[in-house]
């Protein structure tokens, strides 16, 4: 027996082994094609690429280079962008000079001053290098399903129905891990300077960041859509 998903409902269904042609799922009832090497049927596949799809394409490998570029960039800025929070830890620019400190060199020389900040700044690192993984893995199933399409690659249908579904939930994940990690972060540092010396704000990168991870998601729906 081989277990596979069903590319309707995404439950689990099992078919004798080398069996092939057209079958009924028994949990939504809806036909589907198995055989060897065939990729799941998605709508027009065969032919030109929809203006949806070529767009969710470039959204998200827009998606990639502003996650990554995040890494080392302000998500917080406070005073102006002089003082600014990211991933990895705050950094501070005055009159063409700048300084960078690690949230373990917070914690280390700060301790309990800025306990808040420095909680919030090590899962907000975990949460925006999660959102890169997600994010790169959404783009390598895209590639992969693109590839299968075009009959450039080969893939099994389990292998084909497991990228299928697991290609909306990464792209879903980096919107997720983005907004909490922008949210753990800016309120660890409202708690933490208590408008000692401002109050902190979004950046305009991380603003155009969630903006593209919004419309990524969106875009996926409209495929979804597209697909039925």
């Amino acid at each position: 027996m081989v277990g596979i998903l069903c590319p309707h409902c995404d439950e689990e269904i099992e078919l004798e082994d080398g069996a092939s042609g057209d079958f009924e799922c028994p949990h939504c009832e809806e036909e589907f094609e198995w055989g060897g090497d065939i990729a799941p049927s998605q709508g027009n596949s065969n032919g030109p690429m929809s203006g949806i799809t070529a767009l969710s394409h470039a959204v998200h490998a827009l998606g990639v280079l502003l996650l990554i570029i995040g890494l080392f960039s302000d998500w917080v800025v406070v005073l102006g962008g002089i003082i600014g929070f990211g991933p990895f830890g705050m950094s501070v620019n005055y009159f063409g000079e700048s300084a960078t400190i690690s949230w373990f060199e917070m914690f280390t020389y700060l301790g309990g001053e800025s306990i808040a900040a420095n909680i919030a700044g090590m899962l907000f690192m975990v949460l925006a290098i999660i959102a890169v993984i997600s994010q790169i893995i959404h783009v390598a199933f895209r590639i992969m399903l693109h590839m299968t399409e075009s009959g450039s690659l080969e893939i099994s249908m389990e292998m084909a129905y497991r990228v299928y579904k697991y290609r909306w939930i990464t792209s879903l994940a980096a919107l997720v891990c983005s907004v909490a990690g922008y949210l753990l972060i800016q309120i660890g540092t409202l708690v933490s300077l208590a408008g000692d010396v401002g109050f902190s704000r979004p950046s305009l990168f991380v603003v155009m960041l969630i903006g593209v991870l919004i419309g990524q998601v969106y875009l996926m729906h409209q495929e979804g859509l597209m697909e039925q």
